[in-house]
């Protein structure tokens, strides 16, 4: 599905929601190495170039940012609030974030190495002025009013995300750890590729959790260790992944306006979609209702998963954060 546009979204968004999620797809996004197209990457780069040194941009009004570790409903969610009237949609722009911050790319795609970790004092006057101007940029060149970004990385960066748009309206999504872990599992069968899957460009985005999260959460960082040599499995991984996601939103929570349970969303998506709009404070866009009620969020079950080591890591959190 290019750009998360099918024919339901064309036939109940409408063309020019169509036109403005092409728009961002095509000029603003990137293309990471993961996909196919990293040749138009330089296009993209430029076009955001001319957007820094242009002053065409509008002022960038409560943006809401979703955050959520990925394989949680965060393309789902943020795809639901683009047909808003109101909305331009950027789904994972890493190539603007790292613009705005070359030290962010933690999976390798535009930059050798990044940390997860951004914190308040992370969005310096340079950093914050180079925010507003590409989102401002993106805005005046898709004519929307009101700004929705979503990036996983970002779930380890709320206060960074607070301290740059204090307005801002941050929504994170949680799913249950037996459906995360059989969901990256299931993305990596179907998309790794020459030493880049899930965790990055040969396992960067993995080793910089291991280096720079693990350590700051006993709990985890026991668990692995009580494995000795042995590498973590995959399904370890994505465990490992899940709960240091989960307990950076629950330490953030201050800062997080609303926390959406991905279940929710998909057994009573009109119910939870209204109290997003709610949140973000955006109106009730039949558009948004309709697309609401037609889609649904595949990928509810009723399994378990083999944790291994993280095992009552992930019990404890999953009891913390309700999911």
């Amino acid at each position: 599905m290019i750009a998360q546009i099918d024919q339901e979204y064309v036939t109940t968004a409408g063309l020019a929601r169509t036109a403005r999620r092409l728009a961002a797809y095509t000029f603003f996004e990137g293309r990471p190495a993961v996909v196919r197209g990293q040749w138009f990457n330089p296009v993209v780069r430029a076009n955001l170039s001319l957007g820094m040194r242009s002053g065409i941009r509008r002022g960038v009004d409560r943006p809401v940012f979703v955050v959520g570790i990925g394989r949680s409903g965060t393309t789902h969610l943020s795809r639901l609030l683009s047909a808003h009237r109101e909305v331009g949609w950027l789904n994972e722009p890493k190539l603007i974030w790292n613009m705005i911050h070359p030290g962010e790319d933690v999976s390798g795609f535009y930059a050798p190495r990044g940390r997860f970790r951004l914190g308040a004092q992370d969005a310096t006057p340079d950093v914050r002025a180079r925010a507003e101007h590409l989102f401002g940029y993106y805005l005046a060149a898709v004519r929307a009013h009101r700004l929705v970004d979503k990036y996983p990385e970002m779930t380890y960066r709320i206060p960074f995300l607070r301290a740059l748009f204090p307005d801002s309206r941050i929504v994170a999504i949680v799913r249950r750890p037996d459906d995360f872990v059989h969901s990256v599992l299931a993305w990596n069968r179907r998309n790794a590729h020459d030493g880049q899957d899930w965790w990055g460009v040969r396992d960067s985005k993995w080793h910089q959790m291991r280096a720079e999260l693990v350590p700051r959460d006993a709990a985890v960082g026991e668990a692995l260790a009580g494995a000795g040599d042995r590498p973590a499995e995959p399904a370890e991984k994505a465990a490992a992944e899940w709960a240091l996601g989960m307990r950076s939103i629950l330490a953030a929570a201050d800062d997080v306006d609303e926390i959406v349970r991905y279940e929710d969303l998909a057994l009573r998506p009109a119910e939870v979609i209204d109290g997003v709009l709610r949140t973000c404070e955006l109106d009730r866009d039949p558009r948004v209702m309709r697309l609401t009620r037609r889609s649904t969020s595949s990928g509810l079950r009723d399994e378990r998963a083999d944790f291994g080591v993280l095992r009552d890591v992930v019990a404890r959190t999953r009891e913390a954060i309700g999911v």
